[in-house]
């Protein structure tokens, strides 16, 4: 629309110009040619002296009243039936909105109410007519605007902005405080804030000024009194555009395609933002991942799955308010992955490249700064079908192989696309990965980093060494030492931590951190909404213990239940600036944030009771394969969890019953949707926590000699799997159910009991390990065949995997050779998939 607005306006300058040189000034074409015939409203005088003040503080043109006879005239009408005698209507008009019409001569203003008026006139007077006042609006043109952006109200604080004043340092600032005005009357259609040359005032105020002394532009917020400040009057008019963006819910504040973005009815913007004097992590960013949340592993659509928390399926300002919410989470930039697992999703990476564009633009234009992560060695699988990919040799260097030689380049190229708009690119070449050894590895990255300096000469590049078994030396021989190195985080194993960066220290690379399964659970295997304030500060304490061998100045945290990973994201990148902030200080901020202070207790104790049912204070707790891990743990406090969860899931009801709104957290969707997302996990833990309790008792009960038959009976009842519901759910299936599933199997081993069977859940998990196998097999000409442990290395379903294998070849669903390998029975279907 910007650029056929621009041709328009062209266009029409090109002919006025012709006009001008030759035929002269055509009637009704400049504003002075005009005169005020209708004007209708709530106080007509009132809004009549508004229109002639209007028009000559923009163009210095006195409009007068005419007769309807004269041949040019502007009419301001609300009234329906007068709108209907000239063929339009009001009626349906929402309150903020307003309809400009330019036919045969006369200018139309139409809107049911003073207020859609007023917009009205102001944006006509402020856009559509030339300073001189020449018309930029062409006669039979129509403008509407719905008023659908409008908010009901900006509150800074708990003070309404219509109570402030705009204050410039100086004269020079005032153009920069005239369009903050601006935007603040569009943003609430009604507040027009004056503007003044600063000097003692009672009230509120938003303070624009220039200190040429300065080393940066800051805006801070004290008491409800607002700063912005630059470095020059350029450097001020950056701040207040990125203050409109991160405060007044709009998105590109000062380029053509500028518009409010927010989901909000309301805006709030805190009383307090202040910018950290020190910080311990200069640089942070969240990893955010954009596999479709309802394909799990690219192999298994799930079509229970919710997708309002699906970033693939966001619109340009959903995933512009996404950015601007990790930027409220304290983080200072985005890193976004790149591989064909996500691709899968559309069978298109130009759909994705879209996304990562429209991210990427964000994050720069909210002074963020752009990582893009690739997959370096792994092109295909993941749901994304390549049968011409090459990696390896029979013999010899992969990289000397030139089929493996022209898929890397095939792929290296499709990333490479994306490094104009890159400010870092990392390569990560192992889980998954299918080079073999370090040579390689260290050959290809520099292919990768050649191409990516090719298009942007000053682009920093790194190789992920997330738990990967390859030299580092031989990283540096080849990619020298400007390369950085990206460790993991090894969560509270000092030892790890120290090793890693004494290797890079020596070799004089520099250092960065990649964090997964730090904030939450990958989703891939184990999706879950996890809050982990406490296990994110025992890996930063852990890591800060070494900075005295090597401070790192990068810092990512995976990201990727998204919206539901807000929680731990904003205690990450806080903690990241200070790893000593109390952990009632982020309970506190995160719900008054998100629910203000009416509901500000419980939503804290639902945040706690999400910590404790699911990760425990240290990630001793929080991993699956440790013996401490929370779910099945005899540590786990069912009693206590079920107890919280019978009182808060109602207040939590209660919230969404109510249509609240977002205090102060800048979510991407309504905040209704996020609570509404919240509840089947409250639901799914509470249900976990009585699975446990009624576990204890059949313990108990077996103890005292229950007979078989009543323990098997009570048993099934109180093992029914815990649901899914709309909730993002991995290959190895609901976290819960899954724990549950291995206490039932373990409990019916010990004492004899019949192992209860669920065959809707079954058949369930029969297609988990069915779509799998299809994944395998898709473009593949000859079956493809699946050996013990047949599913997720046996991590999933455990022992159960074969009895469902069995089950699945009995139905004939699957076919078993000799040697226990299976096939699908239907193999033939899948063989004309490519992508």
């Amino acid at each position: 629309m910007g650029k056929r607005r621009g041709t328009l306006l062209l266009l029409t300058g090109l002919v006025s110009l012709f006009c001008w040189a030759g035929c002269g000034r055509q009637e009704g074409e400049r504003l002075k040619d005009y005169g005020i015939y209708r004007v209708e409203g709530e106080d007509s005088m009132v809004l009549t002296q508004f229109v002639m003040d209007l028009a000559q503080e923009k163009t210095d043109i006195k409009l007068k009243n005419v007769p309807g006879d004269q041949e040019n005239w502007i009419s301001l009408i609300s009234h329906e039936e007068s709108a209907n005698e000239y063929g339009y209507t009001v009626e349906r008009m929402d309150d903020n909105a307003f309809t400009i019409v330019r036919n045969e001569g006369h200018l139309f203003f139409l809107a049911r109410t003073d207020q859609g008026m007023e917009r009205a006139c102001r944006y006509f007077f402020g856009n559509l007519v030339e300073r001189n006042g020449d018309l930029l609006f062409p006669e039979g043109s129509v403008y509407a605007d719905t008023g659908a952006g409008v908010k009901e109200g900006v509150w800074i604080g708990d003070v309404p902005i219509e109570e402030y004043a705009i204050l410039c340092g100086g004269k020079e600032e005032r153009p920069v405080g005239e369009e903050l005005r601006d935007f603040i009357y569009e943003t609430t259609g009604r507040a027009f804030l004056p503007v003044e040359v600063s000097g003692e005032r009672a009230g509120k105020g938003i303070l624009l000024s220039v200190d040429r002394e300065a080393r940066e532009g800051s805006i801070t917020i004290e008491d409800g009194n607002v700063v912005i400040e630059g470095m020059d009057l350029e450097g001020l008019r950056h701040e207040m555009h990125l203050f409109v963006n991160l405060y007044l819910g709009w998105m590109n504040a000062g380029q053509k395609d500028a518009c409010i973005s927010n989901a909000s009815r309301t805006i709030h913007i805190p009383s307090d933002v202040r910018q950290a004097e020190e910080t311990w992590m200069e640089e942070r960013e969240a990893v955010v991942t954009l596999w479709n949340v309802n394909y799990a592993g690219g192999a298994y659509l799930n079509g229970a799955v919710s997708l309002k928390n699906n970033l693939v399926d966001y619109s340009r300002e959903q995933l512009y308010e996404y950015v601007k919410m990790l930027q409220y989470c304290g983080f200072t930039g985005i890193q976004v992955t790149e591989m064909c697992g996500a691709w899968a999703g559309t069978d298109n990476y130009e759909i994705l490249h879209e996304k990562i564009r429209m991210m990427a633009d964000a994050a720069h234009s909210l002074d963020m700064k752009f990582t893009l992560w690739v997959w370096g060695a792994n092109f295909s699988d993941f749901g994304w079908v390549d049968n011409t990919a090459v990696y390896g040799a029979e013999e010899g260097a992969a990289y000397d192989n030139p089929r493996a030689r022209e898929t890397f380049e095939k792929y290296y190229s499709i990333y490479a696309q994306l490094a104009d708009c890159c400010d870092r690119v990392i390569g990560h070449y192992y889980d998954p990965g299918r080079l073999h050894s370090s040579g390689d590895v260290a050959n290809y990255a520099r292919m990768l980093r050649d191409k990516f300096q090719a298009v942007n000469p000053g682009i920093d590049f790194g190789v992920s060494c997330w738990k990967d078994p390859f030299n580092k030396e031989v990283l540096v021989q080849v990619l020298g030492e400007d390369v950085t190195l990206y460790s993991g985080t090894f969560n509270n194993d000092l030892e790890q931590n120290m090793e890693f960066r004494q290797i890079v220290s020596e070799l004089g690379a520099n250092l960065g951190m990649w964090s997964w399964n730090g904030c939450e659970m990958e989703i891939d295997q184990l999706a879950q909404m996890n809050f982990n304030l406490e296990i994110l500060r025992e890996t930063y304490q852990t890591a800060r213990a070494c900075d005295e061998v090597m401070k790192p100045s990068y810092w990512s945290e995976m990201d990727s239940y998204h919206v539901l990973n807000a929680f731990s994201l904003y205690c990450a990148g806080h903690l990241l600036i200070d790893p000593d902030i109390p952990s009632e200080d982020l309970y506190r901020q995160i719900s008054v944030a998100v629910a203000g202070e009416e509901y500000a207790d419980a939503f804290t104790e639902m945040l706690q009771i999400i910590q404790d049912a699911r990760s425990g204070d240290s990630a001793d707790g929080f991993l699956w394969d440790s013996e401490a891990y929370v779910l099945k743990s005899d540590a786990y406090p069912a009693e206590s969890i079920l107890e919280r969860c019978e009182r808060t899931i109602p207040v939590l009801q209660e919230m969404i019953d109510r249509g609240m709104e977002t205090n102060t957290f800048p979510f991407p969707i309504p905040l209704g949707d996020v609570l509404r997302m919240i509840l089947p996990h409250l639901q799914q833990i509470r249900g976990y926590a009585q699975f446990r309790l009624e576990l204890e008792a059949l313990e108990s009960a077996w103890q005292q000699r229950q007979s078989a038959e009543d323990t098997a009976l009570a048993l099934k009842e109180a093992a029914e799997p815990i649901s899914d519901y709309n909730c993002v759910i991995g290959m190895w299936g609901q976290v819960e159910a899954r724990a549950q599933r291995e206490l039932v199997l373990e409990f019916c081993s010990r004492t004899g009991t019949e192992v209860p069977v669920y065959p809707e859940w079954d058949r369930q998990r029969k297609q988990f390990i069915y779509e799998r196998i299809v994944s395998d097999q898709k473009g593949k000409q000859e079956p493809v065949s699946t050996a013990a442990p047949y599913y997720q290395f046996g991590y999933a379903y455990g022992e159960e995997t074969e009895r469902l294998i069995r089950e699945m070849v009995e139905e004939g669903l699957l076919v078993q050779k000799e040697d226990g390998a299976v096939y699908l029975a239907d193999w033939e279907k899948y063989i004309y998939h490519f992508d």
